[in-house]
């Protein structure tokens, strides 16, 4: 169950590596639900999660779920795919999202902080995710199906917001938006130096 999350969790919540071990078999997947007009329902899929992936659960996907490395931005299949992340991300989180450069999805947080917590945490989960200040990006692709890439990348979502919102103390929020901006301005120093 997942009401000890905060209990289990280490009081800084360490930023954790990228990948979690191959050897934990990716949590089984939620059924799909569908509202009248055949639209997926997103918001209404999922009633509790288990534990991030970050915190020894098992991660959502078994292989890391990547941007593609060239995109169509053009074709019907991508912007169908882009507006239903778009679409299931908002529904499940009450995020904003929006198309980003091509294969990624832009996702728009409260803070740098929160949005680098959860693209950390959605990393662990096997879902390809990067940040930059506020925002947060996943990917997407023409050939991202509705019951499987695209149904990933909006349970991770989910599965991480609702941590963030429920889990997630305030003390270990304002110790991450420390560490955030001491990062962001370490980054900066760096791009400045090299320049």
């Amino acid at each position: 169950m997942t009401t000890n999350l905060t209990a289990q969790m280490p009081e800084a919540t360490p930023i954790v590596a990228h990948h979690p071990p191959q050897s934990r078999a990716p949590m089984s997947s939620a059924s799909m639900v569908y509202n009248d007009d055949g639209s997926v329902a997103w918001e209404q899929m999922w009633t509790t999660f288990c534990v991030l992936a970050s915190a020894g659960g098992p991660p959502h996907r078994g292989e890391l779920l990547c941007a593609p490395a060239s995109v169509d931005t053009d074709s019907a299949a991508y912007r169908w795919v882009v507006d239903e992340i778009i679409r299931g991300i908002h529904l499940v989180s009450g995020l904003r999202a929006a198309p980003a450069t091509p294969g990624w999805v832009a996702v728009d947080c409260k803070s740098a902080a929160q949005a680098h917590w959860l693209s950390e945490q959605i990393n662990q989960e096997n879902v390809e995710c990067r940040w930059r200040g506020k925002v947060f990006f996943v990917p997407a692709a023409a050939h991202f199906t509705l019951k499987g890439e695209i149904k990933n990348v909006i349970t991770a979502v989910a599965k991480t917001t609702h941590y963030w919102d429920a889990h997630v103390r305030k003390e270990v929020k304002q110790s991450l938006a420390i560490e955030t901006t001491l990062q962001m301005a370490a980054d900066w120093l760096r791009q400045r130096i090299r320049a």
